[in-house]
């Protein structure tokens, strides 16, 4: 009976010691996931007045009009208010920069077309993406969205 006893517990040691054995050759993981660059998704201050507009006068010997495209600031870092005029029509939508781990720089520029511009943002490398495209068709305000941008994660080899 001891006999048993000692023979199963040296079998027991015998197990645990294959099976925690790990080669000394092994290589570690060589792929490392880095995290996005971050910043704070709220602002400290909102700037009350247009971070940028874009106009252009509408000719009218009798009125003051004008096609024009403002961005404002809000709580969030990356969420601006988007406010469209042409003449007396106005309209008044969102849009929601992508986190590139830094301030967002907003800019509006103006297209080919008449009463047209393209907002958008400059990347890290300061080249401007095209993101929404405010315009006038048929006499009627309209604001598209012409691309979508993601922010990934890198992975890097250490080896």
């Amino acid at each position: 009976m001891v006999r048993k006893c000692i023979c199963l517990y040296a079998l027991l040691i015998i197990l645990f010691i294959a099976c925690n054995n790990r080669p000394e050759n092994v290589q570690q993981e060589t792929a490392v996931v880095i995290p996005a660059d971050s910043i704070s998704e709220l602002r400290s201050t909102i700037r009350k007045e247009a971070v940028i507009t874009h106009q252009q006068k509408v000719p009218d010997e009798f009125n003051n009009w004008k096609f024009q495209v403002s961005l404002y600031e809000t709580e969030r870092r990356f969420h601006y208010i988007v406010r469209m005029q042409y003449k007396e029509l106005r309209i008044s939508d969102s849009i929601n920069i992508p986190n590139l781990g830094k301030e967002p720089i907003v800019e509006i520029q103006k297209d080919s077309q008449p009463y047209s511009c393209t907002i958008g943002f400059l990347d890290k490398k300061g080249v401007f993406k095209p993101y929404y495209r405010a315009n006038v068709q048929k006499e009627q305000l309209r604001f598209k969205k012409i691309a979508a941008y993601g922010v990934g994660v890198t992975l890097v080899n250490r080896s």
